[in-house]
């Protein structure tokens, strides 16, 4: 890899990463209706997602390290070709049993894109340009979540979720083809780990043994807690409670991205004055007062305040996941696909669990309950593991 990467890099790696984003939200407002046709309930049909992000979270697990032996080019198109064929599986499953396994092998195709693309990110990008690229990386895909539910409400009317499934598939087919072309390679032979199972074990155990990694690890999990309780529950809770139609619900989550594309936008162009460390801590003293406000709507019963607060929950995590995210891998330089791999497994994991506990008994409260505990546990355990000991001064060497 040449010190100077080419300028499309950090674009073309946001693609690869907004396959999780479409895996998600395109099928969001139709969530209901592939309940129905299935034959399921809607907590069947919402675990749909929750299958993803296990797929997803044990992937990154697997893939991370892989990365480190193998090199990134060859892990990253294999999984966007197996994203296509799982997304064609998916489309034809005739049951929600087998429609759950094969949205479990679409996240582990989706994992390695997500974790291999921010590997290559700490390759090429040292301190503070690193920051500066993770904000770019999330501005960039944060225009999915604005066009993503926008489609799937306009694909609802002309299609089912399985036509949706298929659309994917090409999507995915059409961007294997471009990374052929374009993506290098971004570590070299001699900076390669073994690729021995026992090599691999103690690159995740030295990872895991950094207690500052840790700390922003403990941030992560507090992020996918929050954010996929959201995507998980937010449409059953706007439609079912607060009668809004799917497409009305499209636009309400569109509206959320639009608050993160701006929030990554003024993280990127912060970020090298300030640090990642301030950003994080507004990052995530928002995401509280978002959802004390999401609280307060809830039980006032209006529609409007609730908005506000998840807009500022939700939005919130554009300065919290680049900071953070760039700040754990400085901690474990020189391992940055093992310590992308368990960053990934502890966000998805998090929203695994956090998705279907959202989306309990269709009560407006469990979402707020969830998106408040996540919030607050990813402060608190920033601060228990970080102690007093300051962060280290970023580089601010440009992206």
């Amino acid at each position: 890899m040449s010190p100077t990467p080419p300028r499309y890099l950090v674009t073309l790696l946001a693609c690869f990463t907004s396959l999780v984003v479409l895996t998600t939200d395109v099928y969001l407002p139709v969530l209901p209706q592939l309940g129905h046709d299935l034959g399921t309930s809607n907590a069947a049909a919402a675990a749909t997602l929750s299958a993803a992000l296990v797929g997803i979270a044990a992937g990154q697990i697997l893939v991370g390290p892989l990365s480190d032996a193998v090199g990134r080019r060859r892990p990253l198109l294999v999984g966007v070709l197996a994203y296509a064929l799982t997304h064609v599986m998916s489309a034809v499953a005739p049951n929600v049993a087998t429609l759950l396994a094969f949205r479990v092998l679409a996240g582990l195709a989706t994992a390695a894109c997500i974790v291999v693309a921010r590997a290559v990110v700490a390759d090429v990008y040292p301190g503070a340009a690193a920051a500066r690229a993770f904000a770019t990386l999330g501005a960039v895909t944060a225009i999915v979540p604005i066009l993503a539910p926008v489609l799937g409400g306009l694909l609802a009317r002309v299609m089912s979720w399985r036509g949706m499934f298929a659309v994917l598939a090409v999507l995915a087919g059409l961007l294997a083809v471009v990374g052929m072309r374009l993506i290098p390679e971004t570590l070299p032979p001699d900076r390669r780990t073994e690729a021995r199972f026992g090599a691999v074990v103690r690159e995740l155990g030295a990872v895991l043994r950094l207690r500052r990694f840790l700390a922003y690890v403990g941030v992560v999990v507090g992020v996918g807690g929050s954010l996929f309780a959201y995507i998980g529950a937010s449409s059953f809770v706007l439609e079912n409670v607060f009668g809004l139609s799917p497409q009305a619900y499209s636009l309400v989550f569109a509206g959320n991205s639009v608050g993160i594309f701006v929030l990554s936008w003024v993280t990127r162009h912060l970020v090298a004055r300030t640090g990642p460390g301030p950003l994080l801590t507004i990052g995530q003293l928002t995401a509280v007062v978002g959802c004390s406000v999401l609280a307060l709507g809830v039980a006032r019963s209006s529609l409007p305040v609730v908005m506000v607060g998840l807009l500022l929950a939700v939005a919130s995590l554009a300065l919290v996941m680049p900071t953070a995210t760039s700040l754990g891998m400085a901690e474990a330089a020189g391992r940055a696909g093992s310590a992308s791999g368990v960053m990934g497994i502890c966000q998805f994991a998090a929203g695994a669990i956090a998705s279907p506990l959202a989306g309990i008994g269709g009560s407006p409260w469990s979402l707020v309950v969830v998106m408040a505990v996540s919030a607050v546990a990813g402060l608190v355990l920033r601060v228990v593991l970080l102690g007093t000991t300051p962060a280290p001064s970023p580089s601010t060497s440009p992206a």
